[in-house]
Protein backbone atom coordinates (compact mmCIF):
# COMPACT_ATOMS: atom_id res chain seq x y z
CA UNK A 1 0.00 0.00 0.00
CA UNK A 2 1.45 3.31 -0.82
CA UNK A 3 2.33 5.61 1.85
CA UNK A 4 1.09 9.71 1.08
CA UNK A 5 4.19 11.89 -0.15
CA UNK A 6 2.74 15.39 0.11
CA UNK A 7 1.99 16.62 -3.62
CA UNK A 8 3.67 19.60 -5.05
CA UNK A 9 0.89 21.90 -6.17
CA UNK A 10 1.02 24.41 -3.79
CA UNK A 11 4.65 25.42 -5.43
CA UNK A 12 4.05 29.02 -6.82
CA UNK A 13 3.55 28.96 -10.27
CA UNK A 14 5.09 32.54 -10.61
CA UNK A 15 2.63 34.30 -12.62
CA UNK A 16 1.58 37.94 -13.38
CA UNK A 17 -0.58 39.66 -15.98
CA UNK A 18 0.93 41.97 -18.81
CA UNK A 19 0.34 45.88 -17.55
CA UNK A 20 -1.63 46.54 -20.57
CA UNK A 21 -3.30 43.48 -20.67
CA UNK A 22 -7.12 44.18 -19.44
CA UNK A 23 -8.41 40.78 -21.10
CA UNK A 24 -9.66 39.03 -17.51
CA UNK A 25 -7.75 35.75 -16.83
CA UNK A 26 -5.33 36.11 -19.42
CA UNK A 27 -2.14 35.37 -17.42
CA UNK A 28 1.61 35.28 -18.64
CA UNK A 29 5.02 33.87 -16.81
CA UNK A 30 7.57 35.93 -15.22
CA UNK A 31 10.76 35.82 -16.64
CA UNK A 32 13.88 34.77 -15.21
CA UNK A 33 15.91 37.22 -13.12
CA UNK A 34 18.92 38.90 -14.60
CA UNK A 35 21.27 38.24 -12.13
CA UNK A 36 20.98 34.48 -11.28
CA UNK A 37 24.36 33.19 -10.70
CA UNK A 38 23.98 29.24 -11.15
CA UNK A 39 25.85 29.72 -14.39
CA UNK A 40 28.55 32.40 -14.39
CA UNK A 41 29.92 32.27 -10.74
CA UNK A 42 32.86 29.97 -9.82
CA UNK A 43 35.60 28.26 -11.78
CA UNK A 44 34.74 27.49 -15.53
CA UNK A 45 38.16 26.21 -16.31
CA UNK A 46 37.61 22.92 -18.37
CA UNK A 47 34.01 23.71 -18.57
CA UNK A 48 32.33 23.56 -22.02
CA UNK A 49 31.19 27.00 -23.09
CA UNK A 50 27.61 26.76 -23.92
CA UNK A 51 27.66 26.13 -20.00
CA UNK A 52 29.50 29.19 -19.43
CA UNK A 53 26.82 31.88 -21.00
CA UNK A 54 25.14 33.94 -19.18
CA UNK A 55 21.68 34.75 -18.38
CA UNK A 56 21.39 37.38 -21.37
CA UNK A 57 23.32 34.59 -23.67
CA UNK A 58 20.92 32.51 -22.83
CA UNK A 59 17.86 33.97 -23.21
CA UNK A 60 18.74 35.23 -26.79
CA UNK A 61 19.05 31.32 -27.69
CA UNK A 62 15.38 30.95 -26.57
CA UNK A 63 14.27 34.05 -28.22
CA UNK A 64 16.17 31.97 -31.53
CA UNK A 65 14.25 28.97 -30.65
CA UNK A 66 10.67 30.99 -30.28
CA UNK A 67 11.63 32.21 -33.53
CA UNK A 68 12.53 29.04 -35.31
CA UNK A 69 9.05 27.97 -34.17
CA UNK A 70 7.02 30.90 -35.63
CA UNK A 71 8.33 30.18 -38.75
CA UNK A 72 7.26 26.52 -38.87
CA UNK A 73 4.25 27.22 -38.14
CA UNK A 74 3.67 30.54 -40.69
CA UNK A 75 5.31 27.69 -43.33
CA UNK A 76 2.72 25.26 -42.80
CA UNK A 77 0.24 27.61 -43.14
CA UNK A 78 0.97 29.16 -46.19
CA UNK A 79 1.56 25.86 -47.81
CA UNK A 80 -1.47 25.33 -47.31
CA UNK A 81 -0.67 20.96 -48.21
CA UNK A 82 -1.24 18.26 -45.69
CA UNK A 83 1.70 16.77 -46.51
CA UNK A 84 3.81 19.37 -45.48
CA UNK A 85 6.28 19.06 -42.71
CA UNK A 86 4.96 21.17 -40.12
CA UNK A 87 0.81 21.02 -41.57
CA UNK A 88 -2.16 20.46 -38.32
CA UNK A 89 -4.98 18.52 -38.74
CA UNK A 90 -8.00 20.74 -39.41
CA UNK A 91 -10.84 18.09 -38.68
CA UNK A 92 -13.45 19.00 -35.75
CA UNK A 93 -12.93 15.96 -34.13
CA UNK A 94 -8.94 16.04 -34.00
CA UNK A 95 -9.39 19.67 -32.64
CA UNK A 96 -11.64 17.69 -29.81
CA UNK A 97 -9.33 15.52 -28.85
CA UNK A 98 -6.70 17.99 -27.48
CA UNK A 99 -6.72 19.24 -24.11
CA UNK A 100 -5.31 22.59 -25.29
CA UNK A 101 -6.16 24.93 -28.34
CA UNK A 102 -2.56 25.65 -29.20
CA UNK A 103 -0.76 22.37 -29.17
CA UNK A 104 -0.81 20.18 -31.24
CA UNK A 105 0.64 16.77 -32.53
CA UNK A 106 2.95 18.03 -36.40
CA UNK A 107 0.02 16.07 -39.19
CA UNK A 108 3.17 14.38 -40.36
CA UNK A 109 4.96 13.54 -36.84
CA UNK A 110 2.17 12.22 -34.84
CA UNK A 111 1.04 8.63 -33.53
CA UNK A 112 -1.58 7.19 -35.45
CA UNK A 113 -4.05 4.53 -33.24
CA UNK A 114 -4.77 1.37 -34.81
CA UNK A 115 -8.26 1.78 -35.77
CA UNK A 116 -10.97 0.47 -38.78
CA UNK A 117 -10.79 2.03 -41.64
CA UNK A 118 -13.10 5.34 -41.71
CA UNK A 119 -12.11 6.13 -38.23
CA UNK A 120 -10.08 8.87 -36.35
CA UNK A 121 -6.35 7.69 -36.03
CA UNK A 122 -5.76 10.92 -33.60
CA UNK A 123 -4.08 10.96 -30.61
CA UNK A 124 -2.34 14.59 -29.37
CA UNK A 125 1.44 12.07 -29.16
CA UNK A 126 4.28 12.46 -31.08
CA UNK A 127 7.10 10.18 -31.69
CA UNK A 128 10.34 12.09 -29.92
CA UNK A 129 13.77 10.48 -31.52
CA UNK A 130 16.95 11.67 -29.97
CA UNK A 131 20.45 10.52 -31.28
CA UNK A 132 23.66 9.57 -29.27
CA UNK A 133 26.15 11.15 -30.46
CA UNK A 134 28.87 8.75 -29.74
CA UNK A 135 27.39 5.54 -30.38
CA UNK A 136 24.48 6.88 -32.83
CA UNK A 137 22.56 5.19 -30.84
CA UNK A 138 18.52 6.29 -31.19
CA UNK A 139 16.64 7.15 -28.16
CA UNK A 140 12.77 6.85 -28.83
CA UNK A 141 10.54 8.17 -26.58
CA UNK A 142 6.52 9.49 -27.20
CA UNK A 143 5.60 13.04 -25.90
CA UNK A 144 1.74 13.43 -25.31
CA UNK A 145 -0.94 15.38 -23.54
CA UNK A 146 -2.47 14.21 -20.28
CA UNK A 147 -5.38 11.94 -21.32
CA UNK A 148 -8.75 13.39 -21.73
CA UNK A 149 -11.65 11.65 -20.03
CA UNK A 150 -13.57 10.98 -23.09
CA UNK A 151 -9.98 9.53 -24.89
CA UNK A 152 -8.54 7.10 -22.08
CA UNK A 153 -8.54 4.22 -23.88
CA UNK A 154 -7.14 6.05 -26.78
CA UNK A 155 -4.01 6.18 -24.89
CA UNK A 156 -3.82 2.55 -23.43
CA UNK A 157 -4.30 1.51 -27.05
CA UNK A 158 -1.30 3.53 -28.06
CA UNK A 159 0.59 2.26 -25.05
CA UNK A 160 0.24 -1.36 -25.92
CA UNK A 161 0.85 -0.64 -29.82
CA UNK A 162 3.27 1.34 -29.70
CA UNK A 163 5.61 -0.63 -27.10
CA UNK A 164 7.24 -3.58 -27.08
CA UNK A 165 7.10 -5.92 -24.23
CA UNK A 166 7.00 -3.47 -21.09
CA UNK A 167 5.72 -0.32 -21.63
CA UNK A 168 6.71 2.61 -19.18
CA UNK A 169 4.54 5.75 -18.72
CA UNK A 170 6.04 8.84 -16.83
CA UNK A 171 3.59 10.91 -15.55
CA UNK A 172 4.99 14.49 -14.59
CA UNK A 173 1.64 16.38 -13.93
CA UNK A 174 -1.21 15.79 -11.13
CA UNK A 175 -5.04 15.29 -12.37
CA UNK A 176 -5.72 18.35 -10.56
CA UNK A 177 -3.30 21.47 -9.81
CA UNK A 178 -4.66 24.83 -8.24
CA UNK A 179 -8.09 23.64 -9.13
CA UNK A 180 -8.01 22.89 -12.65
CA UNK A 181 -8.11 19.43 -14.12
CA UNK A 182 -4.14 18.72 -15.95
CA UNK A 183 -5.21 15.37 -16.35
CA UNK A 184 -8.01 12.57 -16.20
CA UNK A 185 -7.90 9.91 -13.55
CA UNK A 186 -6.77 7.70 -16.69
CA UNK A 187 -5.12 4.04 -14.01
CA UNK A 188 -6.88 2.32 -10.97
CA UNK A 189 -5.50 3.81 -7.66
CA UNK A 190 -6.50 1.60 -5.11
CA UNK A 191 -6.37 -2.45 -4.38
CA UNK A 192 -9.97 -2.54 -3.18
CA UNK A 193 -10.59 -1.43 -6.74
CA UNK A 194 -7.82 -2.77 -8.79
CA UNK A 195 -9.21 -3.02 -12.33
CA UNK A 196 -9.95 -0.20 -14.84
CA UNK A 197 -12.36 -1.04 -17.63
CA UNK A 198 -11.42 0.43 -21.17
CA UNK A 199 -14.49 1.14 -23.42
CA UNK A 200 -15.43 1.91 -27.10
CA UNK A 201 -17.57 4.51 -25.58
CA UNK A 202 -15.29 6.76 -23.09
CA UNK A 203 -18.35 8.84 -21.80
CA UNK A 204 -19.36 5.95 -19.41
CA UNK A 205 -17.03 5.51 -16.58
CA UNK A 206 -19.59 5.05 -13.99
CA UNK A 207 -17.62 1.84 -13.55
CA UNK A 208 -14.62 0.49 -12.76
CA UNK A 209 -14.23 -3.13 -11.63
CA UNK A 210 -15.09 -5.88 -14.50
CA UNK A 211 -17.75 -8.04 -14.53
CA UNK A 212 -19.26 -10.54 -16.93
CA UNK A 213 -21.81 -8.18 -18.38
CA UNK A 214 -18.76 -5.94 -19.40
CA UNK A 215 -17.45 -8.49 -21.37
CA UNK A 216 -20.21 -7.62 -24.03
CA UNK A 217 -20.76 -4.03 -23.49
CA UNK A 218 -18.45 -2.09 -25.66
CA UNK A 219 -15.24 -3.39 -23.72
CA UNK A 220 -12.01 -2.76 -25.70
CA UNK A 221 -9.77 -3.81 -22.60
CA UNK A 222 -8.56 -3.45 -19.19
CA UNK A 223 -6.13 -1.76 -16.61
CA UNK A 224 -5.34 -3.72 -13.35
CA UNK A 225 -3.17 -2.09 -10.94
CA UNK A 226 -0.86 -5.41 -9.53
CA UNK A 227 1.04 -3.14 -7.15
CA UNK A 228 2.12 0.10 -6.12
CA UNK A 229 5.41 1.51 -4.32
CA UNK A 230 6.58 4.55 -3.24
CA UNK A 231 10.10 5.36 -4.10
CA UNK A 232 10.93 7.84 -1.47
CA UNK A 233 14.27 9.37 -3.50
CA UNK A 234 12.23 10.31 -6.73
CA UNK A 235 8.91 11.67 -4.77
CA UNK A 236 7.08 9.56 -7.22
CA UNK A 237 4.81 6.40 -6.63
CA UNK A 238 5.78 3.69 -8.80
CA UNK A 239 2.70 1.41 -9.93
CA UNK A 240 2.99 -2.09 -12.09
CA UNK A 241 -0.09 -2.14 -14.40
CA UNK A 242 -1.42 -5.06 -16.44
CA UNK A 243 -2.28 -4.02 -19.75
CA UNK A 244 -4.79 -6.59 -21.76
CA UNK A 245 -6.69 -5.84 -24.71
CA UNK A 246 -8.52 -8.74 -26.35
CA UNK A 247 -6.60 -12.30 -24.94
CA UNK A 248 -3.26 -9.94 -24.88
CA UNK A 249 -1.41 -8.56 -21.59
CA UNK A 250 1.38 -6.75 -21.09
CA UNK A 251 2.98 -5.67 -17.80
CA UNK A 252 2.90 -1.52 -17.68
CA UNK A 253 5.57 0.54 -15.41
CA UNK A 254 3.37 3.94 -13.86
CA UNK A 255 5.99 6.50 -12.37
CA UNK A 256 4.02 9.20 -11.17
CA UNK A 257 6.24 12.32 -10.13
CA UNK A 258 4.38 13.97 -7.26
CA UNK A 259 6.12 17.47 -6.92
CA UNK A 260 6.19 19.96 -9.82
CA UNK A 261 3.42 22.25 -10.54
CA UNK A 262 2.85 23.61 -13.77
CA UNK A 263 4.83 26.56 -14.67
CA UNK A 264 7.08 26.14 -11.43
CA UNK A 265 10.55 26.21 -11.26
CA UNK A 266 12.31 22.91 -9.71
CA UNK A 267 14.31 23.45 -6.82
CA UNK A 268 16.18 21.89 -4.30
CA UNK A 269 15.18 18.31 -2.74
CA UNK A 270 12.20 18.59 -5.95
CA UNK A 271 14.91 18.76 -8.43
CA UNK A 272 17.05 16.31 -6.84
CA UNK A 273 13.96 14.02 -6.75
CA UNK A 274 13.49 14.22 -10.63
CA UNK A 275 16.88 13.27 -11.40
CA UNK A 276 16.49 10.56 -9.17
CA UNK A 277 13.48 9.75 -11.46
CA UNK A 278 15.13 9.58 -14.96
CA UNK A 279 17.21 6.47 -14.61
CA UNK A 280 14.46 4.93 -12.18
CA UNK A 281 11.99 4.97 -15.28
CA UNK A 282 14.66 4.75 -17.56
CA UNK A 283 16.15 1.24 -16.26
CA UNK A 284 13.04 -0.11 -17.16
CA UNK A 285 12.98 0.67 -20.69
CA UNK A 286 15.12 -0.03 -23.20
CA UNK A 287 16.55 2.84 -25.75
CA UNK A 288 14.49 1.45 -28.92
CA UNK A 289 11.51 0.70 -26.58
CA UNK A 290 9.49 4.41 -26.34
CA UNK A 291 9.20 5.98 -23.15
CA UNK A 292 5.41 7.52 -22.98
CA UNK A 293 6.10 10.84 -20.95
CA UNK A 294 3.29 12.86 -20.22
CA UNK A 295 2.74 16.24 -18.46
CA UNK A 296 -0.51 18.33 -18.69
CA UNK A 297 0.04 19.23 -22.15
CA UNK A 298 2.93 16.96 -23.43
CA UNK A 299 5.14 20.23 -23.66
CA UNK A 300 6.84 22.20 -21.32
CA UNK A 301 7.59 19.62 -18.26
CA UNK A 302 7.43 16.70 -20.48
CA UNK A 303 9.84 18.62 -22.99
CA UNK A 304 12.70 19.29 -19.88
CA UNK A 305 12.35 15.39 -18.58
CA UNK A 306 13.35 14.27 -22.07
CA UNK A 307 15.99 16.87 -23.01
CA UNK A 308 17.65 15.91 -19.35
CA UNK A 309 17.39 12.17 -19.79
CA UNK A 310 19.55 12.91 -23.49
CA UNK A 311 21.59 15.26 -22.29
CA UNK A 312 22.98 13.71 -19.25
CA UNK A 313 23.51 10.51 -20.53
CA UNK A 314 25.68 12.65 -23.06
CA UNK A 315 27.46 14.35 -20.50
CA UNK A 316 27.80 9.98 -18.91
CA UNK A 317 29.58 9.20 -22.06
CA UNK A 318 31.70 12.18 -21.85
CA UNK A 319 30.72 13.58 -25.09
CA UNK A 320 29.50 16.94 -23.44
CA UNK A 321 33.03 17.63 -22.44
CA UNK A 322 34.27 17.84 -25.55
CA UNK A 323 32.06 20.81 -26.91
CA UNK A 324 34.04 23.61 -27.89
CA UNK A 325 33.09 27.09 -29.46
CA UNK A 326 29.85 28.28 -30.18
CA UNK A 327 28.04 24.62 -30.26
CA UNK A 328 25.40 24.49 -27.82
CA UNK A 329 23.59 21.16 -27.10
CA UNK A 330 20.93 22.23 -25.07
CA UNK A 331 19.73 24.70 -27.52
CA UNK A 332 20.11 21.71 -30.43
CA UNK A 333 18.37 19.14 -28.62
CA UNK A 334 15.46 21.89 -27.61
CA UNK A 335 15.29 22.40 -31.78
CA UNK A 336 15.20 18.74 -32.52
CA UNK A 337 12.44 17.79 -30.27
CA UNK A 338 10.59 21.02 -31.66
CA UNK A 339 11.10 19.83 -34.90
CA UNK A 340 8.67 16.37 -34.14
CA UNK A 341 6.71 18.15 -31.60
CA UNK A 342 6.10 21.67 -31.08
CA UNK A 343 6.59 23.80 -27.78
CA UNK A 344 8.80 21.13 -26.17
CA UNK A 345 10.34 23.13 -23.86
CA UNK A 346 7.73 25.74 -23.14
CA UNK A 347 9.06 28.37 -21.40
CA UNK A 348 12.52 30.24 -21.14
CA UNK A 349 12.30 29.35 -17.29
CA UNK A 350 11.87 25.68 -18.01
CA UNK A 351 14.76 26.07 -20.71
CA UNK A 352 17.18 28.11 -18.66
CA UNK A 353 16.99 25.03 -15.71
CA UNK A 354 18.27 22.71 -17.97
CA UNK A 355 21.38 24.49 -18.52
CA UNK A 356 21.58 24.70 -14.41
CA UNK A 357 21.00 21.26 -14.21
CA UNK A 358 23.58 20.53 -16.65
CA UNK A 359 26.74 23.14 -15.14
CA UNK A 360 25.75 21.05 -11.91
CA UNK A 361 26.74 17.91 -13.21
CA UNK A 362 29.56 18.99 -14.97
CA UNK A 363 31.10 20.79 -11.99
CA UNK A 364 30.14 17.29 -9.94
CA UNK A 365 32.23 15.51 -12.82
CA UNK A 366 35.26 17.47 -12.30
CA UNK A 367 35.64 18.31 -8.63
CA UNK A 368 34.07 21.38 -8.21
CA UNK A 369 31.67 20.68 -5.71
CA UNK A 370 32.25 23.72 -3.68
CA UNK A 371 31.54 26.01 -6.66
CA UNK A 372 27.81 23.58 -6.63
CA UNK A 373 27.08 24.59 -2.68
CA UNK A 374 28.05 28.32 -3.48
CA UNK A 375 25.13 28.86 -6.45
CA UNK A 376 22.78 26.43 -4.01
CA UNK A 377 23.23 29.24 -1.34
CA UNK A 378 20.90 31.76 -3.55
CA UNK A 379 23.69 34.49 -3.34
CA UNK A 380 23.75 37.36 -5.58
CA UNK A 381 26.93 37.61 -7.91
CA UNK A 382 28.85 40.55 -8.23
CA UNK A 383 30.16 39.91 -11.80
CA UNK A 384 26.15 40.36 -12.83
CA UNK A 385 24.71 43.37 -15.21
CA UNK A 386 22.15 45.16 -13.17
CA UNK A 387 19.43 46.36 -15.70
CA UNK A 388 15.66 48.34 -15.01
CA UNK A 389 13.15 45.55 -13.63
CA UNK A 390 13.29 42.27 -12.36
CA UNK A 391 13.24 39.90 -14.99
CA UNK A 392 14.89 39.49 -18.42
CA UNK A 393 12.35 36.39 -19.18
CA UNK A 394 10.32 36.58 -22.47
CA UNK A 395 6.32 37.10 -21.32
CA UNK A 396 4.74 33.54 -22.82
CA UNK A 397 1.08 33.07 -21.41
CA UNK A 398 -0.56 30.00 -19.77
CA UNK A 399 -1.53 27.43 -22.54
CA UNK A 400 -5.75 27.93 -23.25
CA UNK A 401 -7.56 24.87 -22.43
CA UNK A 402 -10.17 23.11 -25.43
CA UNK A 403 -13.53 23.23 -24.34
Amino acid sequence: MAHPIEVGTSVSANKRSLPDDDEEGVEVMDGLELDRPALELGDTDEVPPFLCQSPQEIHKRFEEAEEIQRARFNEGIMAQDPSHRWALEKDPEVKARNRFLNVQAWANSRIHLQVPDGKCDFINASPIVLTDSLSKEERRYIATQGPKLENISHFWQMVFHETKDVGVVVMLTQTFESSREKCSQYFPLSSESPTMVLREDESDHSANDASEEDMNDGVLGHVTLLETVVDVQSYSEVRKLQLTFGSESKIVWHFLFLRWADYSELKGEDRDALLHLIPLSTSKCTPDNPLIVHCSAGVGRTGVFIALDHLLQELESGQLLRVTGDVDPVFETVNQMREQRMMMVYNEMQFHSIYEVLREKVDLKLGKTSKINERRSDERSTKMAKVSGDFLGSFKADLESAP
